[in-house]
């Protein structure tokens, strides 16, 4: 038996408010676990109409119908899919490490969990691999991700086409790819965004979730599409043309330091899973086959690879929009501009952080073999050259520049300020020399003033006795001099 286990981080519209689970860990359990009752009448109505001949007959009996009163739903609209929340317990600190066997988090990093029958998706008729798909779940994480995870039966879609096995894998991988990128839409459109908004109309003061951007952001056209899709094929060794199959998954898949391929480590016995880059592998030698469940060989593995890409989508995201946020900055004009990059900046710089402690916190926590394997996947994608380190300088970066902007506008309003002053000085200098002049000679001339002088002042009754041309060029002179110091000194300060 030989299955595809599709794996992909999907972009969507949920962030979680930093810290409302530290803050009051009991109610934000109780959103949770309030929400779950909503969620359950919600979900029938979410599930699409089944075609007549297909339609659960309203006599027959569906076990669990009379548990709720959602079962009324199930004769017209089939099964609903499942959602279950996961943050419904406060989380507690206190003697997590009971087992070695198992996490000890008490709190998954997931909020929800989803899962879906292939009836729930829109039918495409001759579709081997669509036909054969047996799993279709999806967790929700914090950061704005989606994990959507696809279990199929590839045994019909390679039956009858041994004599061109690897051009019929290449078209697997191919559709594959296809299948998820689409799954990823249906999935947000027709089941997470009504959850998501359900969850918002409970919380419309946002002291649980927030919207991952606003409304207007470029970046909303991204919700509901996949960074990419991972295609883990689990191969019975045992089984016709393995070998072959395995050689050719692989064939693009190196190792340092290792001048053997991979498959031939494979093969050989070296170990039975490789998780590098897309294309993976998993010999099968017990039968268990590709669920993934507690206590299946692979099952340690599964967890770590979806830790994996959780801590490398939600970074790579954060990479992306500030690399956005540079580009906005090299155009950025007004002081509305700047702040609104500068928020989104500071949010982009607290998310980022944010990942990298929920990293350190949760290796902390998990079963010893379910970090080894994260640690290792990581390693070889080379996470923290290639998003950890990139993303802390460019958060660097972009305050640097925004700090830039922002002195250069701070020095233009000063330059303004200044020149403003300036002009304010040079009429002054006019105004108070024409004053003078003008106060000297109705002395002279009005008795009635004269009266009140006490002893006339010398250098009055000569700037009264200056005719008016050189009370406006002597104006003129001490203004331009006033000029050339502000201009020096100014030179002076910016050098």
């Amino acid at each position: 038996m030989t299955q595809l286990r599709i794996l992909a981080p999907v972009v969507v519209d949920f962030y979680a408010v930093p810290g409302a689970a530290l803050r009051d860990p009991g109610a934000h359990a109780r959103f949770w676990a309030e929400r779950q009752p909503e969620l359950d009448a919600l979900l029938p109505r979410l599930a699409p109409p089944l075609p007549a001949a297909a339609a659960v007959p309203a006599a027959v009996a569906v076990p669990g119908a009379d548990a709720s009163p959602a079962a009324a739903a199930l004769p017209a609209a089939g099964v609903p899919p499942e959602v279950a929340l996961r943050h419904t317990r406060p989380r507690s600190s206190l003697n997590l490490y009971r087992t070695i066997s198992e996490h000890a988090a008490e709190r998954t990093m997931h909020v929800l969990t989803g899962r879906l029958r292939p009836e729930h998706l829109p039918e495409e008729p001759g579709d081997p691999l669509r036909a054969g798909l047996v799993e279709i779940s999806f967790r929700l994480y914090d950061h704005g991700l989606m994990l959507l995870e696809m279990l199929a039966e590839v045994d019909p879609w390679l039956a009858g086409h041994t004599g061109r096995l690897p051009a019929r894998l290449d078209e697997l991988q191919a559709r594959a790819v296809e299948l998820g990128e689409q799954t990823a839409r249906e999935v947000v459109r027709r089941y997470l965004d009504p959850v998501l908004a359900l969850l918002r109309d409970a919380d419309r003061d946002e002291e649980v979730l927030l919207p991952a951007t606003v409304a207007d952001d470029p970046v909303t056209a991204e919700f509901g599409e996949a960074l990419w899709v991972t295609r883990s094929l689990v191969v019975d060794p045992s089984a016709p043309g393995a070998a072959q199959m395995t050689r050719h998954w692989l064939k693009d898949v190196v190792i340092d330091d290792d001048p053997r391929p991979p498959a031939d480590r494979l093969l050989d016995g070296e170990f039975d899973h490789l998780v590098r880059w897309l294309n993976y592998l998993f010999l099968d030698r017990t039968g268990a086959g590709g669920r993934m469940l507690p206590g299946d060989p692979f099952r340690d593995q599964w967890e770590a690879l979806r830790y994996a890409q959780v801590f490398y989508g939600v970074l790579d995201r954060i990479d992306a929009r500030l690399s956005k946020i540079l580009a906005d900055s090299a155009a950025a004009g007004s002081r509305w501009e700047l702040e609104q990059l500068r928020g989104q900046l500071t949010r982009l710089s607290q998310r980022a952080e944010l990942i990298i402690m929920e990293r350190q916190d949760l290796s902390k926590y998990l079963k010893r073999a379910v970090r080894v394997e994260m640690d290792a996947i990581l390693d070889f994608w080379d996470y923290e050259k290639l998003l950890e380190q990139p993303v802390l300088f460019k958060t660097e970066l972009c305050g640097r520049r925004l700090a830039e902007l922002a002195a250069r506008r701070t020095a233009r309003s000063a330059m303004f300020t200044d020149l403003i002053l300036l002009g304010i000085a040079m009429t002054s200098i006019l105004g108070t020399a024409l004053a003078v002049t003008e106060f000297g000679r109705a002395i002279a001339t009005d008795p009635e003033m004269a009266a009140y002088d006490l002893g006339r002042s010398s250098l009055v009754a000569w700037v009264a006795s200056q005719p008016a041309d050189a009370i406006l060029v002597t104006s003129g002179v001490v203004s331009a001099l006033l000029v050339l110091v502000y201009l020096f000194f100014r030179r002076d300060r910016s050098g």
